[in-house]
């Protein structure tokens, strides 16, 4: 007889690197499939040369990759003899990606070719973007798209995307419903973000569908600001010092009319609602956008208004010049307008310029007398990457005040229990959180599974197997 059963792979006491599998009979999902956050133990340092015609066998021998049976192609697996390939199982297996964020899909390029792995159409969208500019994942596959609230079926199992909101194109929580039962992974998902209303219909469409569990991140119960004894309380408040997505080109806006110099700012690309609100605080300042190009590509694939200008560095001009750019920077600059340092530093106070970690270098060109650099949830995240005192090196070198203006894109705690009152599961499960039993459910029981336990669900509670 086949039951339904649930493994926990990574992702319970981590930020990111969430990797579950749900089963039933000889059908089988994962979700999600990507590397924990830890900037300061990457082994990838920009020293460490990667090797793209053997990523998924390196990736398995340093134990970045988790050994999962049924996943990878078998030339993969030259270290791993014991581990089944994708070839040899007879299951029906597909993969869902929650939302673009390297700790959710960053190593789904590693999944053997054929078996299917699933993305909302507006994730795909951006995929497909960030493909173009060089940033999609190692090895070259297909992917499928979904959409909110249509189900289709893995086998067995009935699967629901549900919009959530979240600092990225595309995010969505997962239903998923096997004849034991049901469950909702909720991905990660925010209420201070530009769309709040994502998370009050999601509450309602999964309450509406049923669940026995649900799967919930928790990535703001550091436990640092409370002794981990204290209850969470619930509110949906936003608390009066935090900011939110919307508030943020208001802020800008603010700022930059303050500010006799030129305008810096390094933000996430992915984040389309940020990109907006960069172009809405240039209206508010009276001021020019500047994106880099590969933030360019992105914009002009993503959003409806294209009110911006292309930074033409001196390697692009060069580059240009000769001829050698890729084709796509070929047709966005002869879609787009462009300016250079020589045409911001006539007035560096009519603009507001894009400047990545990576392109720091291409502040010492600019006149940022007088200026200001606004730090908006771009990489460098903070002190605990290594890159940070880097970056306040430069800064501190050429005299450009660094200002903290952004936010988060995971729920702040007491919005966390909100969320999980609102559901009020018999079963919860926090994760993706170092101290995930912070997260309690209101009427039902907390799980806090283990690594290497299969847990069955039937009857609307979850055992362990015993093997």
């Amino acid at each position: 007889m086949s039951k339904t059963t649930l493994t926990f792979y990574s992702g319970l006491r981590t930020i990111g690197g969430t990797i579950i599998s749900l089963e039933y009979g000889n059908s089988r999902v994962l979700f999600d499939f990507g590397f924990v956050y830890s900037p300061a133990s990457n082994i990838f340092d920009g020293q460490v040369q990667q090797r793209p015609s053997a990523f998924t066998r390196d990736y398995l021998k340093l134990g970045m990759l988790h050994k999962i049976d049924g996943i990878y192609h078998k030339e993969a697996l030259l270290h791993e003899p014991s581990l089944l390939p994708a070839q040899e199982d007879q299951r029906e297996t597909a993969v869902l990606i929650s939302h673009l964020h390297l700790d959710h899909m960053g190593a789904m390029g590693a999944i053997d070719a054929s078996i299917p792995v699933y993305m909302t159409s507006d994730s795909l969208r951006l995929y497909g973007a960030l493909e173009t500019i060089g940033e999609g994942v190692a090895n070259s596959r297909s992917y499928q798209s979904c959409e909110y609230n249509q189900a289709f079926f893995v086998g067995d199992i009935k699967i629901t995307p549900l919009i959530v909101d979240h600092d990225v194109l595309g995010a969505c929580a997962y239903h998923l419903e096997t004849p034991d039962g049901a469950i909702v992974y909720t991905g990660d998902l925010r209420m201070h973000g530009a769309h709040p209303d994502r998370i009050e219909s999601f509450i309602k469409s999964a309450k509406a569908k049923g669940f026995d569990a649900v799967i919930m991140e928790g990535t703001t119960l550091s436990g640092d600001e409370e002794p981990t004894s204290e209850e969470l309380v619930a509110s949906r408040l936003l608390p009066s010092d935090l900011v939110t997505e919307k508030m943020i080109p208001i802020k800008m806006g603010e700022i930059l009319k303050d500010t006799k110099g030129i305008g810096i700012f390094n933000i996430y690309h992915r984040n389309m609602d940020r990109i907006q609100g960069i172009i809405e605080a240039a209206r508010i300042s009276n001021r020019k956008v500047v994106l880099e190009i590969s933030t360019a590509e992105i914009a002009s694939k993503l959003l409806a208004q294209v009110d911006f200008f292309i930074y033409e560095s001196e390697d692009l001009r060069q580059a240009k010049a000769n001829n050698s750019l890729p084709e796509w920077q070929v047709k966005l600059l002869d879609t787009l307008p462009t300016v250079s340092y020589k045409d911001i530093n006539e007035h560096p106070n009519e603009f507001f310029v894009q400047n990545s970690y990576q392109h720091s270098l291409e502040l010492f060109d600019l006149h940022v007398e007088d200026g200001i650099y606004l730090h908006s949830n771009g990489v460098p995240l903070g002190s605990f990457d290594p890159a940070f005192e880097n970056l306040e090196k430069i800064l501190q070198n050429i005299g450009l005040e660094r200002m903290e203006i952004g936010t988060g894109g995971h729920a702040i705690p007491q919005h966390l229990k909100y969320i999980v009152d609102e559901l009020d599961p018999a079963i919860l499960i926090p994760l993706h959180s170092f101290h995930p039993e912070r997260l309690k459910s209101k009427h039902g029981i907390q799980l806090l599974p283990s690594y290497g336990v299969t847990y069955i669900l039937t009857g609307g509670k979850m055992t362990e197997e015993v093997k």
